[in-house]
């Protein structure tokens, strides 16, 4: 797989960075909780000091309202890194005269990812006094006029894109976004979506231009703060030029080696008959999968990607049926609770022998059950589609890519390098592990595709 050779960060020198005498607390290159203020220091209640990469971009986060685009890798904190927007944003507002008049967007991919901020976010910033809303797919909101009087709104690009076609007509509503944060901007390659994402970037720049240049009404707002963050994007600095003014938008392109758990890769070439179609090759590879969950998981969870909402749930019945996990007297007991709680009968008879399945055909109950009981420690092996890959935080010790093929419009086709770095990018749990194990199952002729 090949990467973009970089040694560190490659748009700031961290050394020759200067630090006003505002900072405290620091402890080296790590930036301590106790520089935010005490009314805001609930948000980062998950630890004491910033890692690395989020005290790097701390300084332009915190301290100043320019634009940023970040790629750092995954398990890298960069939930954390839109906290510090938002954060800022609300210490501006509460000497101004204007406090209550703004919005923020988050932008996700998918709705899991909505939905798992929104959960998080809704805890932490309503205290503050922050109205949270979700507005996916699964609402029924389709202008400004539906939307509800919040300040913080969590949506997809698609939503997005509905809600906003018409902004002109809703000037009062637009001019009060202050802050536009983009999660998985790489999404932009994608050639489904990427075009949605790009109507909406190029809308809400608009919408920039509009607000800055709307004579006097704008002096009682500051401009539109865009934050765009990625694993995987390779072009940030022509992300950067896109997404604001190139003189008041900023990068920080940070590479691999900097990720905060890292992760032993290793990839597996299985021979595959010619005559043998990509299905069956998939299949096949159920016969292998027990032997490589044994050789790398450690007894820890384990994650094992499938091309098809099909290919997870035979994935998980092989292992189920020609395998026995061995599990504690608690884990059989933790497995128990969660069974009981689920609809669908084939899922529930396999979690009890501590293998589940997760993808979209489930009941949105059922994903819940199993996500929270595999963000917990208790699923033992987690069979699931690349969706679970989109910044959704369920970290595992193993992740295994189980065939590297996918169906598209045009056939059969290696998944793109960007899904393959967010798929073993979920591997090493933070605060668990110390390194975390992804695994490439592929085709022999194609290893050298993966290069490690």
């Amino acid at each position: 797989m090949s990467t973009e050779q970089s040694t560190g960060f490659s748009s700031r020198n961290w050394t020759s960075h200067p630090r006003p005498e505002r900072y405290v607390g620091r402890q080296g290159d790590l930036r301590s909780v106790e520089e935010i203020a005490p009314v805001f220091r609930h948000v980062f209640h998950e630890f004491r000091q910033f890692n690395e990469i989020q005290s790097l971009v701390m300084d332009d986060m915190l301290y100043t309202d320019k634009s940023l685009v970040v790629s750092a890798p995954t398990g890298s904190g960069k939930t954390a890194i839109f906290e510090l927007a938002m954060v800022r944003l609300l210490m501006k507002l509460e000497d101004s005269r204007y406090e209550g008049d703004y919005r923020m967007i988050y932008i996700a991919p998918i709705k899991a990812l909505c939905a798992e901020k929104f959960a998080d976010w809704k805890g932490k910033f309503e205290p503050l006094g922050v109205k949270t809303a979700e507005v996916t797919g699964d609402t029924e909101m389709k202008d400004f006029w539906d939307l509800p009087d919040c300040n913080l709104i969590l949506t997809t690009p698609e939503k997005w894109n509905s809600i906003t076609r018409r902004w002109r007509q809703n000037v009062n509503f637009v001019r009060m976004i202050r802050l536009v944060m983009i999660d998985e901007v790489h999404i932009l390659n994608d050639q489904y979506r990427g075009p949605v994402l790009e109507a909406v970037v190029s809308r809400m720049r608009s919408i920039h231009r509009f607000v800055e240049g709307d004579g006097g009404e704008s002096a009682v707002v500051d401009p539109m703060r865009i934050i765009a963050l990625s694993a995987t994007a390779p072009n940030v600095a022509d992300l950067a030029a896109w997404v604001g003014e190139a003189n008041t938008t900023c990068f920080y392109n940070i590479s691999e080696s900097r990720r905060p758990i890292k992760i032993d890769k290793h990839v597996l070439g299985y021979y595959c008959d010619p005559s043998t179609s990509p299905f069956r090759f998939d299949m096949n590879l159920n016969y292998k999968l027990f032997e490589v969950i044994c050789k790398y998981s450690s007894g820890r969870p384990s994650l094992v990607f499938c091309s098809t909402r099909k290919a997870t749930e035979s994935a998980s019945k092989h292992l189920v049926e020609q395998h026995s996990l061995r599990l504690t007297p608690d884990q059989v007991s933790a497995l128990q609770v969660v069974a009981n709680q689920l609809q669908n009968g084939d899922l529930k008879r396999r979690l009890l022998a501590g293998v589940g399945y997760h993808h979209a055909g489930l009941s949105i109950a059922d994903r819940q059950l199993i996500e929270d009981a595999f963000r917990a420690g208790r699923i033992p092996v987690l069979c699931c589609t690349s969706g679970l890959a989109m910044g959704v935080n369920l970290p595992a010790h193993l992740v295994i890519i189980k065939s590297t093929q996918m169906y598209t419009d045009y056939g059969m086709e290696e998944y793109p390098e960007s899904s393959i770095f967010q798929m073993i990018g979920r591997a090493g749990r933070p605060q668990f592990d110390t390194f975390g194990v992804a695994v490439i199952m592929t085709q022999r002729e194609n290893v050298h595709l993966y290069p490690m």
